[in-house]
């Protein structure tokens, strides 16, 4: 038989998200859309993503209309 715990000590998805992170990959590996949507995601989520080599343009430092944002915690 499985033994099975309590709820209350299951650490919540709001907190296990905090751990995600993308790795570095640069422009040159995926296109600047998917490395832009992997940013908002993992920003929306509380991860965090990582620029990759030679960082990313300044056009990403702004916020978006909807309140989002696409710069890389890393």
């Amino acid at each position: 038989t499985r033994q099975t715990i309590d709820i209350s000590r299951v650490e919540p998805a709001s907190e296990i998200v905090k751990r995600f992170n993308t790795g570095a990959m640069s422009y040159g590996s995926i296109s600047a859309e998917a490395h832009e949507t992997l940013a908002q995601a993992m920003n929306q989520i509380g991860g965090k993503s990582n620029s990759g080599e030679g960082g990313e343009d300044s056009s990403r430092y702004e916020i978006q209309k909807d309140g989002s944002n696409k710069i890389s915690a890393i």
